[in-house]
This record gives structure tokens, sequence and C-alpha cells, in this order.
């Protein structure tokens, strides 16, 4: 294999430059500052953004038969269903797989009660625990984008009461309302309220009279630690900047609008003959019905009731946010939001050592699959209900359990039905399109092979990085492959590398090659680099591929 090879010549100075900004708050004193009063930040200016003229290519699913493949595995899916029902004695089960935003495979088994009875289906209302955080943290992240507050601003700006709260060092930085999306505040799992009973529901006030004097467990920041305290905070939080009750919010903003109709806070909300009842485990695996908690003030950690009409809406939301493009936006929040809330944070908080493949998004858990790729994700557990989604969002496929029994293993459910989904071959990843200017650039380069002129190439290459003896040498050798393979063309094949870089494969005369190339993103791209190989197989790649991501498990 021959390869010719534009060697990068750096020809400009880089200047740099730092911007110091004064620390928010300061050093911890023996008496307490005073309490900030809440105040409404004003909307921001719009920020001024320039778009691309000519936009990269959106990634896409490639196989015209995916939907129809993956759906061909409804049998299958239900009847994985259907034993962990039976295994695990459920009293219900609703079972859903979301494809491209619709609820496109369902299984619904079981009765609402025990003890009463009752068939269930996809209209049953089943509490999901704590995948209410992910409506929480949407909640939270509307509101910062419609300008009434700052996620990076200290939560003690929204809610004056985290003031009497006490850092661990005097070093410590004020908690923000991010540490409190991820886990990250230096709250415990609990506060020192009830969080729940059967008689009466927690009142805001109760919850930050506990505040004061409250002491965190690690400086915000440092260590990552699952808070349902953090997440109760936040559902005041998001009265206190939207200026109605939690509740009001929730459905006005993000409930009613995305169809989620059968949503309810409350048992007592819920129509007769509509509710899955919860049930707990008792000797020798037995299930009895139990009372259900009351959240009250609590609620937005764990309190939302939905069915599963309701969840195939809200991870249609998730889904529908994938890939980033140039489309008008539709859904209740940006698709900008949604995307950050799927990604791992990245604000200095402490991840699991396991390489970095595991940590918290905003309102979800990240991981990162050796298999799935990117997977997104929450559990629910909460008296006596479970509940398990999975998003795979370069897949377009989600995955929903709820079942009416705590502790049920419903994210070992959801495993096996995404197994079985990878198992039809259509579970494959959108690929990029190599972008218009990235093939004109490699028509550029193939332009010129096996013909004496190169003046068709010059043109395309950026000035200043190819020096004019190295450009010489690239010229001859061009020449010298043509010779042997004679003119070339494109072939159709290309593994895109980035959406400035992407191989193409050549169809010859007398042979094969590909060519690498890179461009730069100025209005009317120009070649950086490129490089020509001979193949002396068959190309071992065919389509449009995009490159595969390194593995973090081998």
């Amino acid at each position: 294999m021959r390869t010719i090879d534009s060697k990068l010549a750096v020809r400009f100075a880089a200047a740099a430059f730092s911007v110091s900004l004064p620390l928010l708050g300061g050093c911890a004193s023996t008496a307490p500052a005073p309490a900030p009063r809440a105040v409404r930040p004003a909307a921001p200016a719009p920020l001024l953004q320039r778009f691309a003229s000519e936009p990269a290519p959106a990634p896409r699913f490639l196989d015209p038969e995916r939907g129809r493949r993956l759906r061909a595995a409804t049998p299958d899916v239900q009847a994985l269903a259907q034993r962990t029902a039976e295994r695990e004695r459920l009293p219900a089960l609703a079972l859903g797989v979301v494809i491209d935003e619709e609820l496109a495979i369902q299984q619904v088994i079981g009765v609402r009660d025990v003890t009463l009875g009752g068939a269930v289906d996809e209209r049953t209302r089943f509490r999901i625990g704590s995948i209410t955080k992910a409506l929480t943290a949407a909640a939270i992240l509307r509101l910062r984008d419609e300008g009434r507050l700052s996620i990076d601003a200290p939560a003690a700006r929204y809610l004056p009461a985290l003031a009497g709260v006490v850092y661990p060092t005097r070093d410590s930085r004020p908690m923000t309302v991010r540490d409190l999306l991820t886990h990250s505040s230096g709250l415990p799992r609990l506060g020192v309220f009830s969080p729940a009973s059967t008689a009466r529901d927690v009142t805001e006030r109760e919850i930050l009279a506990t505040l004061d004097g409250f002491g965190l467990e690690s400086a915000p920041g440092t260590e990552t630690s699952y808070s349902n305290l953090g997440y109760s905070l936040l559902g005041l939080l998001v009265g206190r900047a939207a200026g109605v009750p939690y509740r009001r919010y929730m459905s006005d903003a993000l409930l009613a609008p995305l169809g989620m109709r059968d949503a309810a806070w409350d048992a007592s909300q819920v129509p007769a003959g509509a509710l899955a009842s919860p049930h707990a485990r008792g000797a020798g695996g037995a299930v009895t019905p139990i009372q259900p908690w009351r959240l009250g003030a609590s609620e937005s950690t764990a309190g939302l009731y939905a069915s599963l009409s309701d969840m195939g809406r809200f991870i249609g939301l998730q889904l529908a946010a994938w890939p980033a493009r140039d489309a008008p936006e539709a859904g209740v929040l940006r698709r900008s939001t949604v995307r950050e809330s799927h990604m791992m944070a990245r604000n200095g908080s402490a991840f699991p050592a396991a390489g970095g493949a595991d940590g918290p998004g905003l309102g979800w858990h990240v991981r990162e699959d050796c298999d799935l790729g990117h997977v997104v994700f929450h559990n629910g557990l909460i008296d006596g209900f479970s509940a398990s989604v999975m998003l795979l969002p370069q897949r377009g496929v989600g995955v929903v359990a709820l079942a009416n029994v705590a502790g049920a293993d419903l994210e070992s459910l959801n495993t096996r039905v995404l197994g079985r989904l990878v198992a039809t071959g259509a579970m494959v990843a959108r690929v990029v399109p190599p972008s218009p200017s990235v093939r004109r650039a490699a028509q550029a380069v193939a332009s010129v092979i096996g013909r004496a002129r190169t003046d068709l190439l010059d043109r395309r290459l950026r000035p200043g990085w190819f020096p004019e003896d190295h450009l010489a040498s690239l010229r001859q050798e061009l020449r010298d492959v043509g010779a042997r393979v004679g003119p070339c063309a494109l072939d159709g094949s290309a593994m895109v590398e980035s959406a400035t870089s992407a191989r193409f494969g050549l169809r010859c005369e007398r042979g094969a090659l590909s060519v690498a190339v890179r461009v730069d993103t100025s209005p009317d791209p120009l070649i950086t680099s490129f490089s020509v190989e001979e193949q002396t197989g068959a190309i071992a790649w065919e389509g449009v591929r995009s490159r595969a991501r390194p593995s973090r498990c081998r």
C-alpha cells in the first residue's frame, strides 16, 4: 500500500487570554450571612447566533425496513413480559417500547388489585417513583430557557432557606441549582423531615424549617451522592421561580402540552377503576395491597402517577430531540435542552471510577454501554410500585416498564427487551452522511488522479497549509498513482469521521483507491489535509458509515 499524505504546516500564531471573575460568595463566617431575597431574574436578552449556510447533514437511519423489523419482535417482547410477570409474581405489569416517538409495542398484564381484581390496560395509572425526577428536571430547564432562573446560580437565590445549611469546609463554593440536578450538592439521600405518610402530606414549611443548621456531607461539586432531598427542594424551587405552585406549573408547562392526560399527583385524583393499587411482598413472596404514601411538598422527587400511554408520550419527547437538526421546534422543551439533560454532567462532580463511563445527567443517569452505546435511564421505587425507563437516543428506541409491587426487577426486563431488539439486526445507530463540502473536497482530489493538470485541486487547497515544495511532491505522486490505476471517481461509499472529515472509496480504471479529506469550517470550506491509499483488495466497507467509538470495555 502506498500513501500520499499532506504534512500539515502550522502557520499561525495563537493568542491566549484568560478572564478572571469574582467568586460567588466568600469564605464561611461564624455568623450566618443574611438570607438572600428570592427574586425573579429579568429575562436575558436574546443571544445573536450565526448559522451555517450549508448545515451539516443530520445523522439518519440507513435501513428503510428498520421500523418493520423492530416491530416484528413484538411476540418475543410480549413473551418476555409475560415470563417476568409470572416469575416475579407481579400483580400487574405494563411494558412499552417506543420507536421513533410512537408507542409501537406494548404488553399489559395482570390486575389492578390482587384482592379486588380489575383488568389493567395502557390507561391504568401506576406510580413512577423517582422517574418523576426527570420531569422535575425538565421543569427546571424550561424555567432556565424562559429566563426565570440560572442553573449555575446559587440555589439559595431562589430558596433563601438554603442559606442556613452548613458547609463542611471553608473553601466550599455555594451550592448551585445544577448541583441539585446532578446529585452533587452534598445533600444526603433524605432530609430529617418525615418524607412520606399514609395519613398526611408533608408541607413546604416543614421541609424548609429543617435546613437551618443542616450539615452537608461534602463540598458541592466534589462528590456524587443520590439525593431525594435535593429533588424535593427543586420542586419547591420550581414553584418559587414560576410564581405558581409546583403542580400547576408541571401541568400547564409539561404534562398537558405533552398529552399526558392520565398524570396525577395523588391517588384521590385518579378516576375509580383506573388506579393500580400498590402492593408489598410478604412471607413466601406473597403480595398484598397497601395504602399509598402521601408525599405532599416532597412529591417532586417521586410522586407522579402516570399510565403507559403517558410514559410513551414522555419518552417520545426524549427521542424526538435527537439528532440535532434544522427543523422548527415543536416540543414543550427545546431539543437542545433535552439533549443537554441526556449528557453526562461535566461540572466538576465526581463520577464512578470505571473509566468515567457512568454518571449523572440532568434528571437522568447516563451510561456508555459497550454494546448499546449511549444509554439514558432512570428507575423508580416507592411504596408499592416499581418503574424503569431506558432510552437509546442514537437508536431512536426507548423502553418503559411499570409494576404495582415494590422491588420488581424491571431494569433487567428492559435490558432483555433491548437485547431482543438488537437481535433483529435493526437496532443500528444513526450514521452521519458526509457533508457536501467534504464530498466536494474528495471529488476535487479524485478529479486530478490520472490527469495531467491539477489546477482543479489546487483551487480547493487552503492557502498556507501546503508548502510549495511539498505541494510539488504531492502533485507528482498523484500523477504517479494515476499512471498505475487510471482516472478515478467516487464509488458512493464513505467512512465519516466528523462533520469536516471523511474517507471515500474511489473506483478507478485499473484498480481501487480511497481518499481521506479534511476541510476547514470557513464559509467556503477548503482542504486542510488529504491522503490517498491504494487498495490491495476489495474495500472493506460499503455505503455510509460513522466511525465506531473506541470501546470502554476492552
